[in-house]
C-alpha cells in the first residue's frame, strides 16, 4: 500500500469516527412532566446501553408530533393518546409508527388528562431503515409503576436525569455470569 493511500484511509477512519455512525445517533423528544421525563431518561439509558447516542428535547404535544413528522426528531415516548392526540393524528400520522403505550400504571404526571389517555411511543417511519435496532428497542419498552416511582425518588435525591436512570438500569440488569 502506498504512503497515500494509507494516509487517505486513516483520515477516512478517523473522519467516520468523529461524524459518528448513521444510524447511531438517536434523537427523542420529552414532555415536560416528571413522568415524562423519567421515562425519555429511561428509554436513553438502554438505548445508550445498545451503543446509541441519544439526545434529549423537550417539546409540548403538539410540537413532538410536528418535529416527528418533519424529521427532526426520532421518537418521543411523551405521546398521550387517544384523546389528548386525536387533533393531530390525521394531519401528522402517516409518517409516523405508534408503538404502543409505555407506562402501563395509573396515571402519575400530575397533569389533567383524559382518563383513558396513556402515554405511547411514536418513532418516524424512516427509523425503520435508519436504525431498526433502535426501533425494536423502543418498541420493547414497557414500565410498571414501580419502576417509574423509583426512577422518580432517585431523581428527586440526586437531581439528575441520567444518574436516576442509570441506577434504574442497574438494578433492572441480571448481573452478570461469573466467567
Amino acid at each position: 500500500m502506498t504512503k497515500t493511500a494509507t494516509l487517505g484511509a486513516a483520515l477516512a477512519l478517523l473522519l467516520s469516527a468523529c461524524s459518528g455512525e448513521p444510524g447511531r445517533e438517536i434523537r427523542l423528544l420529552s414532555g415536560e412532566s416528571e413522568q415524562e421525563l423519567a421515562s425519555s431518561h429511561m428509554a436513553r439509558a438502554v438505548l445508550e446501553q445498545a451503543g446509541f447516542e441519544v439526545s434529549i428535547g423537550r417539546a409540548n404535544l403538539g410540537q413532538s408530533w410536528q418535529r416527528l413528522w418533519a424529521g427532526e426528531a426520532d421518537a418521543s415516548l411523551s405521546i398521550w393518546m387517544p384523546e389528548a392526540s386525536a387533533p393531530f393524528v390525521e394531519r401528522f400520522f402517516e409518517r409516523l409508527h405508534d408503538l404502543g403505550p409505555n407506562y402501563l400504571g395509573p396515571g402519575l404526571d400530575g397533569t389533567r388528562r383524559p382518563a383513558g389517555d396513556r402515554p405511547h411511543t411514536l418513532a418516524r417511519r424512516a427509523l425503520e431503515q435508519d436504525a431498526p435496532e433502535a426501533l425494536a428497542i423502543l418498541a420493547g419498552l414497557r414500565w410498571q409503576q414501580p419502576e417509574l416511582e423509583r426512577v422518580l425518588a432517585e431523581w428527586e435525591q440526586s437531581g439528575d436525569w441520567e444518574q436516576a436512570a442509570a441506577a434504574w438500569l442497574a438494578q433492572r440488569q441480571p448481573p452478570a455470569a461469573p466467567e
